[in-house]
């Protein structure tokens, strides 16, 4: 039988000494050269046998003298001679052992071969002997679990040399789809993190595949029983593998990594993976199994440390620290090499390993361990090196040299062959190479002695060759330089020398320019008839003489015809005129030169739709089957995909073609079944990916008999549309199944389980309606397909029902429990379902907010929002409401609905959400202050979700992906605005503000800003010129209060004279003002701003004109003060004002008294809060002071009293009322002192308030 060479798997990561054997050239003329034994062939394997396997243990060797081979088994001679099955090959060492006798050869074989030079040994060779593995018997019990918890399905698979891949499936041979929740771990169990009711089955079947025997073998299917429940528990993450918190393990330098985290808990937990000592190697690694198992390819040193999964939900975290320790099997620092020395030569042999844990480095001379070599005075160990002193021709040997730790063997054969040799060249002298830039160029120099000659080469100018980084001299003397230059021509001189002579050899090389194509052939998809052009550019080396462009298609030239043009051929250009389908294939240009060629190609496609196909045959014609033949015509270079038949009913549908079958592509042939009552002519198109061909020829004629109809109508349904009557609906037949001309329906019906007889009645086509039916009873219906020839098959019974009305009933026991701030569980029960008077269609849960948890009261007094509406289909008994708002008082009713309405609902429950953590700030506004100071102003949350407690302010510095450390404070909630000082100068921060409750805190509103001032457009409000004399005017203009320290440019030029602009100086958006200074008398001027946007670029955003003799030009020279309407309309106002004065005067005479209006009109809420008018002003923990007639800010915003669901947080007093349209009524009740003070405190009109003092 043959070997299992599928089978073998490596055994230690050897490196065997298997140089390739040196021998004398046949330049040199020497005969009869002798050769140490050196090791040609030998896998160093770990061989797996099964009963059924042959052995093949190889060994090759070569020598001069031919070398003879002997084996050793556990340490023992091993006479393949003598042994039962065991052959040796002919002219090697490899054994042969047939599979009858292999299980009794299991142990540990090494192979030595030897000649009169000295003795060579191969590595260990580990002969293990398998059984096919079997499952073993046993009993298996169902594993039962409640919903919601977790459980292991364990496999434990027979134990073999070769450990299996594991599979679980069921018992369909279907796969158990894993994913975050399912997962099959590396020990090959089944680990669920939660079970649902899904996970149910009797059919968990493990399935355990040996690579080795080719067997696959499964485990008794395991049964799965989930108990259901109404209340699932949360639970926080458990590691269930591995167990504990820490553990530790061993990985091999080259090797695969693999660590594994599987959690179970609920809501399923996710894993996540970080290394405590460093980075994780990105470049290595990959998450596998979701993101369950870290696995880290070719395993490096440092990989050594600690790692560790977190696997976390919303209930909590679970961790687990691996500590990996990298160990590694022996390998190579420095390997001993086999060579030829002369005599008298001192030999040093290094043997140098790595490895972890250190190995045991041991030599050999000739197979024999060193300890038991007679003692030699020229033969020492030193530094873990053999040196070998003054060595004469009998002092030629084989060493070797092993290293073994726990993790492998390394082992190196290395042969001293010493003789003497003078030094001579091989190459011929003089030669001459040519090659093109950027090429690499190899001058051959072999040469050949003993000992080994060294080689030098030099330059022209006998200058070291290796000077040159890109020079590089192999070990056979070839000299390769790479990346040739043009300056690199010349005469390079190799020099071979031993310690018996030295010789030179000259040779030339020459650099020419590199054959470039600049416009290579595009690939093309054409029609066809289409013209196709390729383009060829090519650039050669002007001193290459032999040069040259040649097109080919598919490998063969292409040449120009006088008798035809498809083909144009010009310099840089390959016309194809008229392409048909045989002109497709790949068009190369080939530029080519006497050292170097290139080239590149280009496809042609030439598609199209598919021909007609031919000869179609009408065959094996019976009463309604017919057999449909053809001929396949031309793909036009595209693949037929299908044929499709094509039908036309003369009788029915004349004119008319259908498709009724479609074949694959490779099918010339279809099996036609037809229909009765009908005159049928068929044709057939092929249809390729660029779509359908021409149709076929028509085939003759195929006639059918009438039959009764052979189907019965779908879709059959009662219904009523009203209280009392039912209707009876159906899909009518197809005519193509009526088999007949003619076609009619018989309907029965009769009551169900009554055991009446069937009322009936023929119609054309649907509905059929019955009337005077009771309410809501259910029916047997039968419709039945009939024609001339006779009925069609017995139609199965369907039960339909009479007309529903609406319901009389209500649920009941309606109750709501909480799951969350944002959601409840609302159940209930449904009693006298003898009520419904139709079908259960499902339920309606009718929901509205009626306001925040602190201001219920004063809601009821409003108009109720219209409800929210969540319809659940089918029968229920309880649903989860989510999306409600936390900290809000909620009403709810439940009814029942049926295919006609709804039901009555059930009585209104009142229900309140706890508090959450509210919303992110609505947001947050950064302004430079200065270079060491920030300020910042933001607004409350949309959704406080709670009473807000305070603000959590959190900033740090940011320098790229470098985070400052983290700066923490606590603000109250009646404050919302801070500046920040002593910050470092020209740094960029990142702020996270949080709104908190007693719930929590909120999801933070992210911003950056920083004090490096930035490109800004000023922002200023009434600019104008105020001055202007002789030689200069002033401007100015209002600063914005949410801007400071701007800088810009004042720019002008002159209007009378060609100038471009000049610029004056800088000014400061906060100064309010700039002198132009330096401007030429009775001249006129246009003057702008000039300042850069947050692009960098400069923008003019305000100009003018203005002349110095203090006039403002204008487009309209008169001034407005000298018209006469003008005049008229300031003297009518001082008139007005005159009256009003007066009136004020009369009215203030009279006590005093006014309207409840105007106190309306004129009194300010006592618990207002006003803006600050600083900016931002610095952070304070003193609350705002309340204030009476106020006046507002610079930017005209007035802050509201407060929010629709937060009036009363800001009242704090207990007679605040409401009239039904939401308005203040409380300061009609018993307010006189209040209101007293607050006109007391009105003081005299500033000058941001001077309307209202006007009023």
């Amino acid at each position: 039988m043959a070997p299992t060479w599928g089978r073998l798997l490596p055994l230690w990561p050897l490196l065997l000494g298997l140089a390739k054997a040196l021998t004398i050239p046949k330049e040199y003329e020497m005969h009869n050269l002798r050769q140490p034994p050196e090791m040609t062939e030998q896998l160093v394997e770990k061989l797996v046998v099964f009963p059924s396997d042959d052995i093949v243990l190889r060994c090759e060797a070569t020598g001069n003298p031919p070398v003879t081979f002997r084996w050793t088994k556990d340490g023992h001679l091993f006479d393949p001679r003598r042994e039962a099955g065991v052959t040796v090959v002919e002219g090697s060492g490899t054994l042969n052992i047939v599979n009858s006798n292999a299980g009794r050869y299991q142990g540990v074989y090494q192979c030595y071969a030897s000649n009169e030079l000295g003795t060579a040994m191969g590595p260990e060779i580990h002969v293990i002997n398998d059984s096919t593995p079997q499952w073993p018997k046993e009993k298996v019990l169902p594993v039962e679990v409640e919903e919601g918890e977790s459980v292991v399905l364990p496999c434990n698979p027979p134990a073999s040399a070769m450990p299996p891949r594991i599979y679980w499936l069921n018992s369909r041979i279907v796969h158990i789809t894993q994913d975050e929740r399912v997962t099959v771990g590396q020990d090959g169990y089944l680990y669920f993190a939660n079970v649902r009711g899904s996970d149910s089955h009797p059919d968990y079947i493990c399935h355990a595949h040996y690579l080795g025997p080719r067997t696959i073998i499964q485990k008794e299917p395991l049964e799965l029983r989930v108990r259901p429940t109404n209340s699932v528990k949360f639970r926080q993450p458990r590691l269930m593998m591995p167990p504990g918190e820490t553990s530790s393990h061993v990985a091999l330098r080259g090797s695969s990594l693999a660590l594994e985290c599987i959690a179970e808990g609920f809501p399923t937990p996710t894993v996540e993976w970080v290394r405590l000592n460093g980075r994780l190697p990105a470049e290595r690694m990959a998450l596998e199994n979701s993101r369950k198992t870290l696995r880290i390819r070719d395993v490096v040193e440092e990989d050594d440390g600690e790692y560790q999964c977190i696997a976390r939900n919303t209930q909590g975290t679970a961790r687990h620290s691996y500590t990996v320790t990298v160990e590694a099997a022996p390998y190579w620092a420095q390997q001993p090499h086999s060579r030829v020395y002369g005599p008298g030569e001192n030999v040093r042999l290094d043997c140098s390993v790595y490895g972890k844990p250190k190995p045991l480095v041991s030599w050999r001379i000739n197979g024999v361990p060193w300890a038991e070599l007679q003692p030699d005075p020229g033969r020492t160990l030193r530094s873990g090196a053999l040196i070998l002193s003054q060595v004469t021709p009998n002092d030629s040997l084989v060493t070797q040299c092993e290293a073994v730790n726990r993790h492998g063997r390394l082992l190196a054969n290395a042969y001293v062959y010493v003789i003497q040799l003078p030094a001579k060249i091989l190459t011929p002298d003089e030669q001459r190479y040519a090659v093109v830039e950027n090429q690499t160029a190899s001058l051959h120099c072999q040469t050949f002695g003993a000992p080994v000659p060294s080689v030098d080469w030099f330059t022209e100018r006998l200058e070291p060759a290796l000077q040159d980084e890109r020079a590089f001299v192999h070990t056979n003397g070839t000299l390769r330089l790479s990346r040739t230059q043009r300056q690199d021509t010349g005469a390079y001189v190799c020099l071979a020398q031993n310690d018996q002579n030295n010789v030179t050899l000259r040779a030339w090389l020459q650099v020419k320019a590199a054959t470039r194509i600049e416009l290579g052939p595009q690939s093309a998809v054409v029609k066809k008839s289409s013209n196709v052009t390729f383009r060829c550019l090519v650039r050669f080396d002007e001193t290459l003489q032999e040069h040259g462009v040649e097109w080919r298609r598919d490998g063969r030239p292409i040449q120009e015809s006088d008798d035809s043009d498809k083909y144009s051929i010009e310099p840089g250009w390959l016309r194809i005129s008229s392409v048909d389908y045989p002109d497709q294939g790949v068009y190369s240009c080939r530029a080519h030169t006497e050292l170097d060629a290139v080239e590149e190609s280009a496809e042609l496609r030439v598609v199209g739709r598919p021909g007609p196909v031919s000869e179609l045959q009408v065959s094996e014609q019976q009463e309604r089957r017919v057999k449909l033949s053809w001929t396949p015509g031309d793909d036009h270079n595209s693949p037929v995909e299908k044929f499709v038949v094509e039908a036309e009913d003369g009788l029915r549908d004349p004119g008319t073609w259908r498709d009724v079958s479609t074949v694959p592509g490779h099918q010339p042939w279809a099996r036609l079944h037809l229909a009765p009552y009908g005159e049928f002519r068929f044709r057939v198109r092929a249809a390729n990916r660029y779509g359908r061909g021409e149709p076929s020829a028509a085939s003759t004629p195929v006639h059918t008999s009438q039959a009764a109809p052979e189907r019965y109508p779908e879709g059959v349904a009662g219904e009523g549309n009203e209280t009392s009557n039912m209707l009876i609906t159906w899909k009518p037949l197809n005519k193509s199944d009526w088999n007949a001309p003619e076609l009619s329906y018989r309907v029965q019906w009769r009551r169900l389980g009554l055991g009446e007889h069937w009322s009936e009645e023929t119609v054309s086509a649907p509905p059929l309606l019955v009337t005077e039916t009771p309410t809501f009873v259910p029916y047997e219906i039968k419709v039945q397909a009939v024609n001339p020839v006779g009925k069609g098959p017995e139609p199965p019974i369907v039960v339909g029902y009479s007309g529903e009305d609406v319901p009389l009933v209500n649920p009941e026991n309606v109750g709501v429990e909480l799951f969350n701030s944002t959601s409840v569980l609302v159940s209930w029960s449904l009693p006298h379902r003898d009520k419904l008077r139709g079908h259960l269609r499902g339920f309606r849960v009718f929901y509205w907010r009626l306001g925040s948890v602190g201001e219920r009261n004063r809601r009821q007094a409003r108009a109720q929002p219209p409800p929210l509406v969540l319809t659940l289909q089918g029968e229920m008994s309880q649903a989860r409401l989510g999306g409600l708002r936390p900290w809000s008082w909620y009403r709810l009713y439940v009814v029942v609905f049926n295919g006609r309405s709804d039901g009555p609902h059930s009585e209104d429950v009142d229900f309140s959400t706890p508090e959450g953590v509210p919303s992110p700030p609505h947001s947050l506004l950064l302004e430079r202050v200065s270079d060491t100071a920030l300020a910042l102003e933001w607004t409350p949350p949309r959704f406080p979700n709670g009473a807000l407690t305070q603000y959590l302010l959190q900033y740090r510095q940011v320098n790229g992906s470098e985070l400052g450390p983290l700066h923490e404070m606590l603000v109250p909630v009646s404050q919302r605005n801070v500046t920040l000082a002593r910050l470092d100068p020209r740094a960029r921060y990142r702020f996270h503000l949080r709104a908190l409750t007693r719930a929590g805190q909120g999801e933070p509103l992210v911003r950056e800003g920083g004090t490096v001032p930035e490109p800004v457009l000023p922002t200023l409000d009434n600019i104008s010129i105020s001055r202007v004399g002789p030689d200069f005017t002033v401007i100015t203009w209002v600063p914005s209060r949410h801007q400071a320290n701007v800088e810009f440019e004042i720019q002008f030029m002159s209007k009378t004279t060609a100038e471009p602009w000049r610029t004056s100086g800088q000014a400061n958006s906060t100064h309010g003002s700039y002198r132009l200074l330096n401007l030429r008398p009775g001249t006129s001027y246009r003057v702008q701003f000039v300042g850069r946007d947050p692009s960098g670029g400069n923008v003019s955003f305000w100009e003018s004109e203005v002349e110095t003799d203090g006039k403002l030009l204008t487009t309209n020279p008169r001034s407005f003060a000298t018209e006469g309407w003008f005049i008229g309309f300031i003297c009518a106002l001082i008139l007005l004002l005159l009256v009003g004065l007066t009136l004020c005067f009369l009215k203030h005479s009279k006590g005093g008294k006014y309207s409840v209006k105007d106190k309306e009109d004129t009194q300010v809420d006592s618990e207002a809060r006003p803006m600050k008018d600083e900016t931002f002003g610095e952070y304070s923990e003193k609350e705002e002071k309340p204030f009476g007639g106020s006046q507002p800010s610079l930017d005209g915003a007035v802050p509201a009293l407060g929010s629709d669901d937060s009036l009363a947080d800001y009242g704090g007093s207990d007679d605040v009322q409401f009239n039904e349209d939401g308005s203040f009524i409380g300061q009609y009740i018993g307010h006189t002192g209040k209101e007293a003070a607050s006109n007391a405190s009105s003081g005299a009109t500033s000058p941001t308030n001077a309307p209202a003092a006007l009023e």
